[in-house]
C-alpha cells in the first residue's frame, strides 16, 4: 500500500471513527436526558367555554413547561366523590383532581391519606398572599379531623358569591336609587309595589334560591371582622344556629311575602326559570349568585352589586366560595411528581388563568386588581369589582347548608314552611340548631 493510500485509509477511518463517537455520544445524551413528568389530571369544567379556557391553560402550561405533560379527563361532580376516592385507594387515579370540600369528600380523603398538604407550595408559591384566608381555609384539614384549620390540601380557580342584581331601567323609571342598606332595599320594595312593579323575584318550586335569600340577609348583618361565630358554625367548631340575626332575616323574609314583595306564584317557579323571569325584566331585584353572569349579560338595564348590608354594617359577610379545589393525590408518589403537580395547579390559579377564565365570562377567585376586563361583558366587570371589595374585608361568607350533611334539605324545608305560613322564625332557627347539635354529636362518637 503507497503512503498515499495508507494516509487515505487513516483518514477515512478517523472519519468514520468521529462519526461512531458522535453518534455515540448523540445516544448517551438521549439515554440520560431526563424523562418527562406525566400526570393525570380530573377536573368538572365540562361547559364549553370551560372547556375552552382550561384546554388553552393547559397548552399555555406544556409550551412553558415541556418536561411536564398534562393528560386531562373531563368528569361529573358525581365523579369528584366516590369515584375518585376508589380510584385512589386503588393506586390508579390521577395525580392531580379537584376535590369537592367537606367532610363527606376532601375529609374523607385526607383521612385515608389520599391527598398531599400543599402548604410548603402556598408559601413558596405565594398562595397566601394571593387569596385571603376565609378562602384557603375551605381547603384546611388538621390531622385530628377538624375542618377549617391544620394543613392546606387544595386552591381553587373559580369563585362564587350571592349579591343583588337590580334592573336599573325599573328602577330609575321608579325614582329609586340603588340600595346600599337592608332599610334602603325595603323602602325601595315598597316604593316598587306601590307603582305595581313586582319588586323580588324567587323560585321556591326547587334547588336552593330560597335558603340563599335566607342566608344573604343573615349575613348581610355580619360586620366581616366578627366572622368567628359563623365560622365555628360552619366549620363544626361548635355554637348555635339560635342568633338574634338569623331570627331577624327570617322574620324579614316572611314579612317581604306578606307584604306582597316577592313575586306572585314563587312558590311554584322554579330558580332557573325565576332567573329567565328576572332576565326578561319581570321584577326589579333578584338576590342570587354569580353563576347567572353569563345568562344576564346581555340585557344591558341588569346589573350586579354587593348585598344591602344590616344598620351600622361597615363590610359586611356577603354568602359564597369557591369551586372546587385543585389538590394534589397520593398517587403523585415521588417529589418530582408532586412539584410538577404544584406548579400546574399555581399555573391554574394564576392571574394568567384569571384572565383567560375573565375573557370567557367566569369569575376567577384570585383578586388581581390588574385583571383584564372583557370589553363587552360590563356585568362580569361589575361582579370582579364587587369580589376585589369583598375580599379585601375577608369578607367572603357561607353556603350554611355545609354545617352538617343534612343541612341542605333541612334549610329547603324550613323556608318553605316559613314562607308558607306554617312555622315562626324561631320554629325555623330551633329546627336549624336541633339539626346542628345531632350532628356535633355524631362527631364526638
Amino acid at each position: 500500500m503507497s503512503s498515499s493510500s495508507v494516509r487515505s485509509f487513516r483518514i477515512r477511518n478517523v472519519r468514520a471513527l468521529s462519526r461512531l463517537i458522535a453518534a455515540g455520544l448523540l445516544v448517551s445524551s438521549v439515554s440520560y436526558a431526563a424523562p418527562a413528568v406525566t400526570l393525570n389530571e380530573w377536573d368538572i369544567y365540562n361547559y364549553p367555554q370551560q372547556t375552552e379556557a382550561v384546554d388553552q391553560g393547559i397548552k399555555a402550561f406544556s409550551q412553558q413547561n415541556p418536561g411536564i405533560v398534562i393528560n386531562r379527563s373531563v368528569h361529573s361532580f358525581e365523579d369528584t366523590r366516590i369515584p375518585l376516592k376508589l380510584a385512589l385507594t386503588a393506586g390508579d387515579g390521577p395525580q392531580i383532581a379537584q376535590v369537592n370540600q367537606g367532610g363527606g369528600d376532601m375529609g374523607s380523603l385526607v383521612k385515608d391519606k389520599l391527598l398531599v398538604p400543599l402548604d410548603s407550595y402556598a408559601s413558596s408559591d405565594g398562595w397566601t398572599t394571593r387569596f385571603p384566608d376565609s378562602i384557603l381555609k375551605r381547603n384546611r384539614w388538621s390531622d385530628s379531623g377538624d375542618f377549617g384549620s391544620g394543613k392546606l390540601y387544595g386552591v381553587a380557580s373559580l369563585g362564587e358569591m350571592v349579591g343583588l342584581y337590580y334592573n336599573k331601567a325599573l328602577l330609575d323609571k321608579a325614582g329609586i336609587a340603588v340600595p346600599k342598606t337592608l332599610p334602603e332595599l325595603e323602602s325601595a320594595m315598597a316604593k316598587l309595589k306601590e307603582q305595581g312593579v313586582p319588586p323580588m323575584m324567587l323560585g321556591l318550586l326547587d334547588g336552593n334560591m330560597g335558603q340563599q335569600l335566607l342566608s344573604t340577609i343573615w349575613q348581610a348583618q355580619i360586620e366581616s371582622s366578627d366572622r368567628k361565630k359563623l365560622d365555628d358554625l360552619i366549620y363544626d367548631v361548635g355554637g348555635t344556629f339560635k342568633d338574634d340575626k338569623l331570627v331577624k332575616a327570617a322574620n324579614m323574609m316572611k314579612s317581604w311575602n306578606e307584604k306582597g314583595y316577592l313575586f306572585p306564584g314563587f312558590q311554584g317557579i322554579g330558580h332557573d326559570d325565576a332567573a329567565t323571569l328576572f332576565q326578561n325584566g319581570q321584577s326589579a331585584f333578584l338576590i342570587s349568585g354569580t353563576w347567572y353572569l353569563g345568562q344576564f349579560k346581555d340585557n344591558k338595564d341588569i346589573h350586579f352589586a354587593a348585598m344591602p348590608a344590616g344598620e351600622g354594617v361597615q363590610h359586611a359577610l356577603m354568602v359564597g366560595g369557591t369551586d372546587l379545589a385543585f389538590s394534589v393525590t397520593s398517587t403523585a408518589k415521588s417529589k418530582e411528581q408532586q412539584d410538577a403537580a404544584a406548579k400546574f395547579i399555581d399555573y391554574m390559579v394564576s392571574d394568567t388563568m384569571a384572565n383567560r377564565w375573565l375573557s370567557v365570562g367566569f369569575l376567577p377567585a384570585s383578586t388581581n386588581k390588574e385583571a383584564k376586563m372583557p370589553a363587552d361583558n360590563a356585568l362580569l366587570a361589575e361582579a370582579y369589582q364587587v369580589w376585589l371589595t369583598l375580599n379585601a374585608h375577608d369578607g367572603l361568607g357561607h353556603y350554611v347548608d355545609w354545617a352538617t350533611p343534612t343541612m341542605n334539605a333541612e334549610l329547603n324545608q324550613n323556608v318553605q314552611l316559613l314562607l308558607g305560613g306554617r312555622q315562626t322564625a324561631d320554629q325555623m332557627v330551633n329546627n336549624f340548631d336541633n339539626n346542628y347539635q345531632r350532628y356535633l354529636q355524631t362527631l364526638k362518637k
